[in-house]
């Protein structure tokens, strides 16, 4: 059986560009702060070096292989992968919520590209890596996400077929290879190439590039650049390994070298093709030239030729469009930022001469000091690598690395100026002009405005920035990340007050976040940024005055809070996990519990802790680190409140009284029950993502587990026994990664949520109804990496890793519904039905009443007269349904159950 209920939405995906708030909120925003809590936009991470980016990216990579490995096979299994998300798919088709409307702070984005057509500037199309293909027709005050929503696409390229007449004609390629963070077990790779005839309206994959999702069985799963021909409309891909063309009927390849990862490709206005396989390939390193781009290919530079062209890495390319014989490369060096060293090159190509020049000693160097992963020159290993050159001079150039910059006339100017990314000298994000908005660090993507050479755009780890005049001495930016949906979080806190609206995020690479009109921002579209570096676990508290204390993190261990005084307060000796957890019980918000890898925490008092003031309650057996955290809901008592903790062997154990429990240094089952879920493969490597217990009735508990190959999904009825009995209630997600957990009970209706790698669901009975996807059309598919209720106004914030945050009150439609006076004294048998519904009344004739039979969110899926007192429900799924009988102005509403 199955059933749905309604999410009403009443705020949507919090948040929006830091700075455009910023600017026109200024003053207001400063007299907030003084009332509610102080900002701590100084405390900024230092900006990894190259060593650390590549650790980082190590950890984080493990952290979501973790989540996935099957434990048996110590693999993540590609048929389960597919087959959760085809049933996303299929049940998305089935509900879906009510649409709204949101808004959000940039992610990591890589392409941006304007309308041809269109020479008001105002349709632009642009792409995030984890959230999809996103178009605007007013100039970036808004956007719509235009890839499909059943579908996970991460936008890495974008390109336009710029012929006369073919300008409708759209194409967006997807997988990442380098930098992200939401690989969720493997590289978070694509799924070939997509095109749009309606000028990037709608879009379909082409089939020739079609592939398993997050399997690596195509050279396509990963694509750096697109590239149209402006003489016959030839698609050049430069992607994993090859560059491949498509002539809109067949796909050949044209160049490849198993041995080199990243490529480029650029065309001039000829349809001359330049392409580029990165410095370390073994055989076609270096920069490549064709007439046409197909066949009759000529290498042009490789390591040694010209003298000094020495590669390491990733090469990107760009032409100049005001001279078709110019063509510049810029490269990994293999020189460090760490020693002072800039860590790319440069060069200037003249086909008419066949010659290079080398301009690289005129990359950034500041003067005044140096600092690692800023100044000079920091590319990240090529993870941040772009360079472009103005349309209407050859000699303009605009190079990215974890910075932006110009240089105005290559030829005679003495070196590069900063234009983005962070500050001169400092970790702070670079602010030209007073008033103006803040630009992001890691630039992916600097593009002139084709119908104004002065404006340039710019994808970066924050989004989309527009700049009115790159020849300003100063130049400055706007943020346009306006309901552009890419924010990836980690965990999430809703405030404990009820009615408020303030919450809390941690996400990667873009700090730590809030949102609210109660704290002071104009609608709950908008988010603040509290901390900058990278985001981790976050909890929300109120103490005297209803003044807010916020706990907040960053990767590696550390924990911070801002009251009574802002201060560091990890637990000293302890160590952690990459992405730093740590539980704040939200209804006795003075117990806070931190993980310290297999370690456990605990301060009874985290208004006033201190690093030195935590208690040590030991560790989980075989030193299993803890992945989880949940306690009982409501007013504390020592005889019945408890502590669940999850461990990333599959463990889950029961602390009774956990805020007197005394615990010791050793090992923490010796003060706890063990009550995982018979015959669960411990010690294997089965990750619990979710213990969600019921608000008021402790014996019912949620359990999930991330990782495929195992049962995912436990519900328990009696879990403060020494041995609770645990039923499976995986139903039709029994193929999903499930990501987190709540239980929410309205009108005495209880109500399961799970948030699996491919989206929100529901049940209020998953031992034997199925899960019904939730927010299909406004939140789609993405990972539902976070849940966080407040069951005094039934609250529920969703926190996405790729598509923002979303809160939203659950409602039982049932008990929401207006009371009708009932004239028509309508039964109805068999319940549950089968075939056919049988229906008697005394009071009406029924041969004359029409029917509407509606899931529970309300939506409408079958209308009709009813005949001889009967209605075929055959075709219905299984579920539950609401009844609506009309006759004669009476109308009268009963629920059923088809089976």
């Amino acid at each position: 059986m199955k059933t749905s209920f309604k999410l009403l939405i009443s705020a949507l995906i919090l948040a929006l560009s830091i700075v455009s708030f910023y600017r026109s909120t200024k003053n207001k925003h400063e007299a907030i702060k003084k009332v509610l809590i102080t900002t701590e936009t100084s405390t900024k991470q230092a900006k990894k070096t190259l060593k650390q980016k590549a650790e980082f990216s190590l950890k984080r990579l493990e952290h979501e292989l973790s989540m996935q490995r099957n434990p048996f096979t110590g693999e993540i299994p590609l048929d389960e992968k597919n087959e959760e998300l085809q049933n996303s798919i299929k049940t998305k088709k089935l509900k879906s919520s009510r649409k709204a409307l949101s808004t959000n702070f940039g992610g990591r984005t890589r392409a941006v590209r304007i309308d041809l057509s269109d020479n008001t500037s105002n349709t632009i199309l642009s792409g995030g890596v984890s959230s999809g293909l996103f178009r605007t027709t007013n100039g970036g005050n808004s956007w719509v996400k235009v890839s499909p929503n059943d579908d996970i696409h991460n936008v890495t390229a974008i390109a336009q077929d710029p012929r006369m007449g073919f300008q409708n004609i759209w194409y967006y390629a997807t997988g990442e290879l380098l930098g992200n963070s939401a690989t969720l077990g493997s590289p978070f790779r694509g799924r070939g190439i997509w095109k749009s005839n309606d000028n990037g309206i709608n879009w379909s994959q082409i089939t020739q590039t079609n592939s398993v999702f997050e399997s690596f069985d195509s050279l396509l799963d990963y694509t750096m650049a697109l590239e149209v021909s402006p003489i016959n409309g030839d698609l050049m891909i430069a992607s994993y390994r090859t560059i491949y063309r498509y002539d809109g009927i067949s796909l050949d390849e044209e160049l490849r070298d198993l041995s080199g990862a990243m490529t480029d490709v650029v065309i001039n206005s000829q349809g001359r093709v330049f392409a580029a396989f990165q410095g370390n390939s073994s055989t076609l390193n270096g920069v490549w030239t064709s007439p046409t781009g197909n066949g009759s290919w000529t290498r042009i530079a490789q390591n040694g030729s010209p003298l000094d062209w020495n590669a390491t890495g990733r090469i990107v390319l760009a032409n100049a469009p005001s001279n078709d014989n110019v063509v510049y490369a810029l490269y990994e060096n293999g020189d460090d930022n760490e020693d002072g060293d800039i860590e790319a090159d440069l060069w200037k190509y003249d086909l008419s001469s066949s010659t290079w020049t080398n301009y690289s000693g005129k990359l950034p160097d500041e003067p005044g000091g140096d600092l690692a992963g800023n100044d000079p020159f920091s590319i990240q290993g090529g993870y941040d690598l772009v360079v472009s050159v103005k349309p209407d001079n050859e000699n303009f150039v605009l190079i990215g690395g974890t910075g932006a910059y110009k240089i105005e006339d290559i030829a005679n100017d003495n070196m590069f100026l900063r234009i983005g990314g962070y500050k001169s000298l400092s970790y702070a994000s670079y602010i030209g002009n007073p008033g103006t908005d803040k630009h992001h660090a890691d630039v992916h993507e600097l593009y002139f405005n084709p119908h104004n050479y002065s404006e340039i755009y710019s994808g970066t780890d924050g989004g989309i920035h527009k700049s009115q005049n790159v020849l300003a001495p100063t130049v400055s930016w706007t943020s346009l990340n306006n309901n552009y949906l890419t924010f990836q979080f980690y965990h999430i806190a809703i405030d404990p007050l009820t009615g408020s609206n303030i919450v809390f995020g941690g996400a990667q690479d873009n700090g730590t976040n809030y949102g609210g009109t109660n704290y002071g921002l104009p609608n709950n579209t908008e988010m603040i940024e509290y901390i900058g570096g990278d985001g981790v676990a976050v909890g929300i508290a109120r103490r005297d005055s209803n003044s807010l204390q916020l706990y907040y993190g960053t990767q590696n261990g550390k924990i911070r809070t801002n009251k009574p005084n802002f201060r560091t307060i990890t637990p000293n000796n302890s160590e952690s996990q990459f992405v730093t957890y740590f539980y704040l019980d939200p209804d006795n918000t003075n117990n806070l519990y931190y993980a310290g890898e297999s370690v456990l925490y605990r301060t009874s008092d985290a208004e006033n802790v201190t690093s030195e003031t935590w208690d040590n309650l030991g560790a989980l057996e075989n030193d299993e680190n803890i992945s989880r955290i949940s306690a009982t809901r409501g007013n504390y008592s020592s005889s019945s409140s408890y502590l669940l903790i999850g461990g990333k062997n599959g463990s889950i154990l029961r602390i009774d009284d956990p805020q007197n429990t005394t615990g010791i240094t050793e090992d923490i089952a010796l003060i706890s029950t063990n009550i995982t879920p018979s015959g669960f493969p411990t010690n294997n490597s089965s990750v619990v993502t979710g213990l969600a217990i019921h608000p008021t009735n402790k014996n019912i508990v949620l359990a999930t587990y991330s990782n495929y190959g195992i049962n995912n999904i436990f519900l328990t009825t009696n879990a403060t026994d020494t041995s609770p009995t645990w039923t499976v209630v995986e139903r039709n997600l029994d193929s999903h990664s499930i990501r987190s957990a709540a239980i929410t009970e309205i009108n005495g209706t209880i109500l399961y949520f799970v948030g699996t790698a491919r989206g929100l669901y529901s049940s209020n009975d998953p031992t034997q109804i199925d899960w019904s996807l939730e927010g299909g059309s406004e939140i789609g598919l993405p990972v539902i990496s976070d849940l966080a209720y407040r069951p005094s106004d039934n609250k529920l914030l969703i926190g996405t890793h790729g598509n923002g945050m979303y809160e939203t009150t659950v409602v039982n439609l049932l008990s929401d519904k207006e009371p009708v006076v009932n004239k028509i004294n309508a039964t109805i048998y068999p319940n549950p039905a089968v075939n056919q519904l049988n229906i008697n009344s005394d009071e009406i004739d029924l041969n004359k009443a029409t029917f509407i039979i509606s899931e529970l969110s309300g939506r409408s899926i079958l209308r009709g007269t009813i005949e001889n007192k009967k209605i075929d429900v055959r075709t219905l799924k299984t579920g539950s349904y609401l009844l609506s009988i009309e006759s004669e102005n009476e109308k009268q509403v009963l629920q059923f159950i088809k089976n």
